[in-house]
Protein backbone atom coordinates (compact mmCIF):
# COMPACT_ATOMS: atom_id res chain seq x y z
CA UNK A 1 0.00 0.00 0.00
CA UNK A 2 1.83 3.35 -0.88
CA UNK A 3 2.64 5.82 1.75
CA UNK A 4 -0.15 8.08 1.21
CA UNK A 5 -2.59 5.69 1.52
CA UNK A 6 -1.69 4.30 4.73
CA UNK A 7 -1.53 8.02 5.92
CA UNK A 8 -5.29 8.21 4.99
CA UNK A 9 -6.14 5.39 6.79
CA UNK A 10 -4.43 6.06 9.96
CA UNK A 11 -5.81 9.51 9.79
CA UNK A 12 -9.22 7.92 9.15
CA UNK A 13 -9.06 5.20 11.17
CA UNK A 14 -7.91 7.25 14.26
CA UNK A 15 -10.99 10.09 14.18
CA UNK A 16 -13.74 6.56 13.37
CA UNK A 17 -12.94 4.75 16.24
CA UNK A 18 -12.52 8.08 18.46
CA UNK A 19 -16.27 9.01 17.40
CA UNK A 20 -17.57 5.34 17.26
CA UNK A 21 -16.49 4.42 20.64
CA UNK A 22 -17.87 8.05 21.60
CA UNK A 23 -21.49 7.63 20.09
CA UNK A 24 -21.42 4.14 21.29
CA UNK A 25 -20.83 5.15 25.13
CA UNK A 26 -23.55 7.31 24.37
CA UNK A 27 -26.07 5.09 23.22
CA UNK A 28 -25.23 1.89 25.97
CA UNK A 29 -25.66 4.48 28.66
CA UNK A 30 -29.47 5.27 27.50
CA UNK A 31 -29.80 1.44 26.99
CA UNK A 32 -28.61 1.01 30.84
CA UNK A 33 -31.36 3.13 31.68
CA UNK A 34 -33.93 1.39 29.98
CA UNK A 35 -33.43 -2.02 31.13
CA UNK A 36 -33.21 -0.95 34.81
CA UNK A 37 -36.37 0.89 34.02
CA UNK A 38 -37.95 -2.59 31.89
CA UNK A 39 -36.78 -4.44 35.14
CA UNK A 40 -38.46 -2.12 37.55
CA UNK A 41 -41.65 -2.44 35.62
CA UNK A 42 -41.38 -6.28 35.74
CA UNK A 43 -41.43 -6.52 32.03
CA UNK A 44 -37.45 -7.85 32.21
CA UNK A 45 -36.12 -10.20 34.16
CA UNK A 46 -32.85 -8.42 36.45
CA UNK A 47 -31.66 -11.42 35.80
CA UNK A 48 -30.99 -10.82 31.91
CA UNK A 49 -30.26 -7.10 32.39
CA UNK A 50 -26.21 -8.23 31.39
CA UNK A 51 -27.14 -10.35 28.21
CA UNK A 52 -29.77 -7.98 27.43
CA UNK A 53 -27.18 -5.50 27.12
CA UNK A 54 -24.68 -7.81 25.20
CA UNK A 55 -27.43 -8.21 22.44
CA UNK A 56 -28.54 -4.67 22.15
CA UNK A 57 -24.66 -3.57 21.76
CA UNK A 58 -24.51 -5.51 19.19
CA UNK A 59 -27.74 -4.61 17.72
CA UNK A 60 -26.09 -0.74 18.79
CA UNK A 61 -23.07 -1.15 16.20
CA UNK A 62 -25.45 -1.56 12.94
CA UNK A 63 -26.19 2.29 13.50
CA UNK A 64 -23.16 3.43 15.35
CA UNK A 65 -20.68 2.34 12.45
CA UNK A 66 -22.36 4.35 9.59
CA UNK A 67 -22.40 7.32 11.54
CA UNK A 68 -18.85 6.47 13.28
CA UNK A 69 -17.62 5.95 10.05
CA UNK A 70 -18.98 8.94 8.68
CA UNK A 71 -18.08 11.66 10.94
CA UNK A 72 -14.52 10.34 11.53
CA UNK A 73 -14.05 10.90 7.96
CA UNK A 74 -15.52 14.56 8.05
CA UNK A 75 -13.07 15.23 11.11
CA UNK A 76 -9.84 14.02 9.42
CA UNK A 77 -10.44 15.19 6.22
CA UNK A 78 -11.83 18.39 6.99
CA UNK A 79 -8.69 19.20 9.10
CA UNK A 80 -6.30 17.96 6.57
CA UNK A 81 -8.10 20.33 4.30
CA UNK A 82 -8.27 23.12 6.48
CA UNK A 83 -3.83 22.72 7.21
CA UNK A 84 -3.88 22.55 3.02
CA UNK A 85 -2.92 19.30 2.94
CA UNK A 86 -5.66 17.94 0.63
CA UNK A 87 -4.51 21.08 -1.94
CA UNK A 88 -0.95 19.46 -1.50
CA UNK A 89 -1.75 16.40 -2.44
CA UNK A 90 -4.60 17.49 -4.99
CA UNK A 91 -1.40 19.47 -6.86
CA UNK A 92 0.92 16.60 -6.70
CA UNK A 93 -1.87 14.46 -8.60
CA UNK A 94 -3.16 12.86 -5.79
CA UNK A 95 -6.46 14.02 -6.51
CA UNK A 96 -10.45 12.58 -5.39
CA UNK A 97 -10.13 8.75 -7.20
CA UNK A 98 -7.21 8.66 -4.80
CA UNK A 99 -8.52 9.94 -1.92
CA UNK A 100 -11.57 7.62 -2.55
CA UNK A 101 -9.68 4.59 -3.16
CA UNK A 102 -8.17 5.16 0.13
CA UNK A 103 -10.65 5.49 1.79
CA UNK A 104 -12.50 2.36 0.45
CA UNK A 105 -9.55 0.52 2.06
CA UNK A 106 -11.31 1.21 5.53
CA UNK A 107 -15.13 1.43 4.50
CA UNK A 108 -15.49 -1.71 3.07
CA UNK A 109 -14.38 -3.66 6.22
CA UNK A 110 -17.14 -1.60 7.98
CA UNK A 111 -19.65 -2.48 5.93
CA UNK A 112 -18.73 -6.12 5.74
CA UNK A 113 -18.86 -6.19 9.71
CA UNK A 114 -22.14 -3.88 9.58
CA UNK A 115 -23.53 -6.82 6.40
CA UNK A 116 -22.59 -9.45 8.93
CA UNK A 117 -24.03 -8.03 11.66
CA UNK A 118 -27.50 -7.03 10.04
CA UNK A 119 -27.81 -10.05 7.96
CA UNK A 120 -26.72 -12.51 10.26
CA UNK A 121 -25.58 -11.87 13.63
CA UNK A 122 -28.46 -9.45 14.41
CA UNK A 123 -31.71 -12.55 12.93
CA UNK A 124 -29.39 -15.07 15.27
CA UNK A 125 -29.07 -13.39 18.32
CA UNK A 126 -32.65 -11.95 18.09
CA UNK A 127 -34.19 -15.76 18.52
CA UNK A 128 -31.80 -16.76 21.52
CA UNK A 129 -33.03 -13.31 23.02
CA UNK A 130 -36.63 -13.85 22.84
CA UNK A 131 -36.14 -17.77 24.30
CA UNK A 132 -34.11 -16.34 26.84
CA UNK A 133 -36.81 -13.76 27.75
CA UNK A 134 -39.91 -16.44 27.49
CA UNK A 135 -37.71 -19.35 29.64
CA UNK A 136 -37.27 -16.32 32.03
CA UNK A 137 -40.40 -15.34 32.42
CA UNK A 138 -41.83 -18.65 32.45
CA UNK A 139 -39.25 -19.91 35.49
CA UNK A 140 -39.55 -16.60 37.67
CA UNK A 141 -43.39 -15.27 36.52
CA UNK A 142 -43.82 -14.60 40.48
CA UNK A 143 -41.02 -12.21 40.51
CA UNK A 144 -41.77 -10.08 37.86
CA UNK A 145 -44.15 -7.71 39.60
CA UNK A 146 -42.49 -4.68 40.79
CA UNK A 147 -43.97 -4.02 44.68
CA UNK A 148 -44.74 -0.72 46.24
CA UNK A 149 -44.46 1.50 43.21
CA UNK A 150 -47.38 2.05 40.28
CA UNK A 151 -46.86 0.34 37.01
CA UNK A 152 -48.64 2.59 34.17
CA UNK A 153 -49.38 1.60 30.78
CA UNK A 154 -47.89 3.96 27.90
CA UNK A 155 -51.46 5.45 26.61
CA UNK A 156 -52.54 6.51 30.62
CA UNK A 157 -55.28 4.08 30.41
CA UNK A 158 -54.22 1.55 33.00
CA UNK A 159 -52.39 1.57 36.37
CA UNK A 160 -51.94 -1.20 38.42
CA UNK A 161 -49.71 -0.61 41.85
CA UNK A 162 -49.03 -3.64 44.02
CA UNK A 163 -48.75 -2.84 48.00
CA UNK A 164 -46.39 -6.16 48.96
CA UNK A 165 -45.71 -9.38 48.28
CA UNK A 166 -47.76 -12.28 50.39
CA UNK A 167 -46.69 -15.54 49.86
CA UNK A 168 -47.09 -16.94 46.05
CA UNK A 169 -49.25 -13.85 45.41
CA UNK A 170 -49.51 -10.38 46.39
CA UNK A 171 -51.69 -8.31 48.58
CA UNK A 172 -53.00 -4.43 48.98
CA UNK A 173 -53.85 -4.07 45.17
CA UNK A 174 -54.99 -1.47 43.12
CA UNK A 175 -56.08 -0.67 39.48
CA UNK A 176 -57.51 1.70 37.49
CA UNK A 177 -58.41 1.00 33.80
CA UNK A 178 -60.77 2.53 30.93
CA UNK A 179 -61.96 0.98 28.10
CA UNK A 180 -59.93 1.70 24.82
CA UNK A 181 -63.16 1.78 22.59
CA UNK A 182 -65.33 4.81 23.36
CA UNK A 183 -67.96 3.70 21.30
CA UNK A 184 -69.01 0.75 24.18
CA UNK A 185 -71.02 2.74 26.28
CA UNK A 186 -71.22 -0.49 28.41
CA UNK A 187 -67.66 -0.15 29.76
CA UNK A 188 -66.53 2.84 31.71
CA UNK A 189 -63.66 3.92 33.65
CA UNK A 190 -63.08 2.28 36.85
CA UNK A 191 -60.76 1.64 40.09
CA UNK A 192 -60.37 -2.02 41.58
CA UNK A 193 -59.47 -2.77 45.01
CA UNK A 194 -58.44 -6.03 46.03
CA UNK A 195 -56.88 -7.54 49.30
CA UNK A 196 -55.11 -10.28 47.24
CA UNK A 197 -53.78 -11.71 44.43
CA UNK A 198 -51.77 -13.67 41.66
CA UNK A 199 -49.82 -13.54 38.70
CA UNK A 200 -50.57 -15.64 35.93
CA UNK A 201 -49.29 -15.97 32.05
CA UNK A 202 -51.44 -17.21 28.84
CA UNK A 203 -49.52 -19.00 25.79
CA UNK A 204 -48.95 -15.94 24.12
CA UNK A 205 -47.10 -14.41 26.79
CA UNK A 206 -49.39 -12.19 28.03
CA UNK A 207 -49.61 -11.19 32.00
CA UNK A 208 -52.24 -11.18 34.27
CA UNK A 209 -53.69 -10.48 37.96
CA UNK A 210 -56.04 -12.60 39.34
CA UNK A 211 -57.61 -10.74 42.02
CA UNK A 212 -59.50 -12.57 44.61
CA UNK A 213 -62.37 -11.15 46.71
CA UNK A 214 -62.49 -7.52 45.16
CA UNK A 215 -64.32 -4.79 44.59
CA UNK A 216 -64.41 -2.21 41.80
CA UNK A 217 -66.06 1.01 41.11
CA UNK A 218 -67.10 2.54 38.02
CA UNK A 219 -68.42 5.88 36.43
CA UNK A 220 -67.53 8.44 34.60
CA UNK A 221 -66.75 11.96 36.13
CA UNK A 222 -70.12 14.56 35.88
CA UNK A 223 -72.10 11.80 35.59
CA UNK A 224 -74.37 9.96 38.70
CA UNK A 225 -74.46 6.48 36.71
CA UNK A 226 -71.97 5.04 39.16
CA UNK A 227 -72.07 1.25 40.13
CA UNK A 228 -70.21 -0.97 42.68
CA UNK A 229 -69.12 -4.56 41.86
CA UNK A 230 -68.04 -6.93 44.38
CA UNK A 231 -66.47 -10.28 42.64
CA UNK A 232 -65.15 -13.32 43.75
CA UNK A 233 -62.10 -13.31 41.31
CA UNK A 234 -61.26 -10.96 37.99
CA UNK A 235 -58.20 -11.05 35.99
CA UNK A 236 -56.66 -7.42 34.88
CA UNK A 237 -53.85 -7.58 32.07
CA UNK A 238 -50.69 -6.24 33.52
CA UNK A 239 -50.13 -2.46 32.07
CA UNK A 240 -47.11 -1.76 29.69
CA UNK A 241 -46.07 -4.93 27.87
CA UNK A 242 -46.22 -3.82 24.31
CA UNK A 243 -42.96 -5.45 22.91
CA UNK A 244 -42.86 -3.74 19.17
CA UNK A 245 -39.38 -4.43 18.41
CA UNK A 246 -39.20 -8.27 18.59
CA UNK A 247 -41.69 -8.92 15.21
CA UNK A 248 -42.17 -12.07 13.54
CA UNK A 249 -39.99 -10.08 10.61
CA UNK A 250 -37.16 -9.24 13.12
CA UNK A 251 -36.77 -13.45 14.16
CA UNK A 252 -36.77 -14.58 10.27
CA UNK A 253 -33.19 -15.56 8.92
CA UNK A 254 -32.43 -12.90 5.74
CA UNK A 255 -32.03 -16.16 3.61
CA UNK A 256 -35.78 -16.86 4.44
CA UNK A 257 -36.15 -12.77 4.19
CA UNK A 258 -34.88 -12.53 1.15
CA UNK A 259 -37.16 -15.39 -0.94
CA UNK A 260 -40.12 -14.59 0.81
CA UNK A 261 -43.07 -12.77 -1.68
CA UNK A 262 -44.31 -10.92 1.51
CA UNK A 263 -44.25 -7.19 2.01
CA UNK A 264 -43.14 -7.55 5.36
CA UNK A 265 -40.65 -9.72 5.11
CA UNK A 266 -39.14 -7.69 2.05
CA UNK A 267 -39.01 -4.43 3.99
CA UNK A 268 -37.39 -6.23 6.67
CA UNK A 269 -34.31 -7.16 4.19
CA UNK A 270 -34.11 -3.92 2.40
CA UNK A 271 -33.43 -2.24 5.77
CA UNK A 272 -31.29 -4.56 6.95
CA UNK A 273 -29.04 -4.65 3.45
CA UNK A 274 -29.46 -0.83 3.79
CA UNK A 275 -27.76 -0.37 6.40
CA UNK A 276 -24.57 -1.84 5.23
CA UNK A 277 -24.63 0.09 2.03
CA UNK A 278 -24.87 3.01 3.37
CA UNK A 279 -21.40 2.74 4.92
CA UNK A 280 -19.81 2.91 1.65
CA UNK A 281 -22.34 5.53 0.22
CA UNK A 282 -21.60 7.78 2.95
CA UNK A 283 -18.01 7.45 3.21
CA UNK A 284 -17.70 8.19 -0.60
CA UNK A 285 -19.77 11.14 0.46
CA UNK A 286 -17.63 11.91 2.90
CA UNK A 287 -14.74 12.94 0.40
CA UNK A 288 -16.04 15.66 -1.56
CA UNK A 289 -18.28 16.83 1.41
CA UNK A 290 -15.31 17.90 3.49
CA UNK A 291 -13.69 19.54 0.85
CA UNK A 292 -13.16 23.26 2.92
CA UNK A 293 -11.21 26.45 2.35
CA UNK A 294 -7.81 27.07 3.96
CA UNK A 295 -7.88 28.55 7.40
CA UNK A 296 -11.51 27.77 7.23
CA UNK A 297 -13.56 26.52 10.80
CA UNK A 298 -12.67 22.64 11.22
CA UNK A 299 -16.19 21.63 11.99
CA UNK A 300 -17.54 24.23 9.16
CA UNK A 301 -18.98 21.51 7.17
CA UNK A 302 -20.44 19.04 9.65
CA UNK A 303 -23.70 20.66 10.00
CA UNK A 304 -24.09 19.39 6.19
CA UNK A 305 -23.05 15.90 6.96
CA UNK A 306 -25.68 15.52 9.93
CA UNK A 307 -27.92 16.58 7.64
CA UNK A 308 -27.16 14.09 5.12
CA UNK A 309 -26.88 11.49 7.25
CA UNK A 310 -30.42 12.74 8.82
CA UNK A 311 -31.64 12.74 5.44
CA UNK A 312 -30.29 9.61 4.49
CA UNK A 313 -31.66 7.32 7.15
CA UNK A 314 -35.13 8.67 7.27
CA UNK A 315 -35.14 7.74 3.64
CA UNK A 316 -34.42 4.87 4.46
CA UNK A 317 -37.21 4.37 7.23
CA UNK A 318 -39.38 5.75 4.77
CA UNK A 319 -38.72 3.45 1.71
CA UNK A 320 -38.95 1.06 4.47
CA UNK A 321 -42.75 1.35 5.46
CA UNK A 322 -43.35 1.92 1.43
CA UNK A 323 -42.13 -1.53 0.53
CA UNK A 324 -43.94 -3.01 3.63
CA UNK A 325 -47.55 -1.74 2.15
CA UNK A 326 -46.45 -3.17 -1.37
CA UNK A 327 -46.38 -0.28 -3.32
CA UNK A 328 -42.73 -0.43 -4.10
CA UNK A 329 -40.46 -4.11 -4.30
CA UNK A 330 -37.11 -4.77 -2.40
CA UNK A 331 -34.73 -3.86 -5.58
CA UNK A 332 -36.75 -0.81 -6.65
CA UNK A 333 -36.99 0.27 -2.95
CA UNK A 334 -32.79 -0.28 -3.04
CA UNK A 335 -32.54 1.65 -6.43
CA UNK A 336 -33.92 4.73 -5.99
CA UNK A 337 -32.74 5.46 -2.03
CA UNK A 338 -29.42 4.63 -2.61
CA UNK A 339 -29.17 5.51 -6.20
CA UNK A 340 -30.18 8.74 -5.00
CA UNK A 341 -27.28 9.56 -2.54
CA UNK A 342 -25.19 8.18 -5.37
CA UNK A 343 -25.91 10.80 -7.91
CA UNK A 344 -25.08 13.31 -5.11
CA UNK A 345 -22.26 12.19 -4.93
CA UNK A 346 -21.64 12.09 -8.31
CA UNK A 347 -22.47 16.00 -7.97
CA UNK A 348 -20.21 16.54 -5.80
CA UNK A 349 -17.47 15.18 -6.91
CA UNK A 350 -18.30 17.46 -10.15
CA UNK A 351 -18.67 20.48 -8.09
CA UNK A 352 -15.34 20.11 -6.15
CA UNK A 353 -13.54 19.44 -9.58
CA UNK A 354 -14.58 23.11 -10.65
CA UNK A 355 -17.20 21.89 -13.23
CA UNK A 356 -19.86 24.68 -12.10
CA UNK A 357 -17.18 27.17 -13.09
CA UNK A 358 -16.71 25.18 -15.91
CA UNK A 359 -20.41 25.46 -17.12
CA UNK A 360 -20.54 29.19 -16.30
CA UNK A 361 -17.43 29.96 -18.19
CA UNK A 362 -18.81 27.84 -21.54
CA UNK A 363 -22.19 29.87 -21.13
CA UNK A 364 -20.60 33.12 -20.49
CA UNK A 365 -18.76 32.40 -23.73
CA UNK A 366 -21.32 31.41 -25.90
CA UNK A 367 -23.85 34.27 -24.95
CA UNK A 368 -21.23 36.93 -25.57
CA UNK A 369 -19.81 35.01 -29.15
CA UNK A 370 -16.52 34.24 -27.94
CA UNK A 371 -14.47 30.87 -29.38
Amino acid sequence: MPILNRYLLREASVATLGVTLIVMLIMLANLLARSLSAAADGTLPSSLIPAMMGFNAVKLLIYVLPVGLFIGLMFALGRMSRDSELTVLRACGYGPRHLSQAILWLAIPVSLLTASISLIGYPALQQVQSRMIDAARGQQVVNQLPVGRFIEDPSGRAVLYIGSKSGNGYSDIFAFNEPTNGKNTSQKPGVEMAPFGKLMTDSAGHRYVVLEQGRRIQGVAGEQDWSVIDYQTHEILVPGQADTENTQENRKSSLQLLHSNLPGDQAEFYYRLSQALTVLVLALIAVPLAQAKPRSGRYGRLFWAFLLYALYFNLIALMENVIKHGELTLWQGLILTHGAFILLWLWLLWWMSGGSRRLWQRLFRRRHGYA
